[in-house]
């Protein structure tokens, strides 16, 4: 199943995002980014659906995210 994967900032953000994309019908998990990059980008969520609809959730809900990436394999 498509997934996507997607970097945000803080657990803050992180758990609002989850709020929002599961209010959309969108499972979403949130992990720890183990390898935290040089924008400081600490948690990851991992969400079943394509980036596209995911990206026009979190910019409505006005969620900043630094970077998205659509994976396969999502157990979503």
């Amino acid at each position: 199943m498509l997934g996507c994967k997607a970097s945000v900032q803080s657990y803050t953000h992180a758990r609002k995002a989850q709020k929002l994309l599961e209010g959309y019908g969108i499972s979403c998990e949130i992990r720890r980014n183990p390898h935290m990059d040089t924008e400081g980008c600490g948690y990851v969520l991992l969400t079943g659906g394509d980036c596209t609809g995911v990206s026009d959730i979190l910019v409505s809900g006005g969620i900043p995210y630094k970077h998205l990436k659509n994976v396969r394999g999502y157990p979503g």
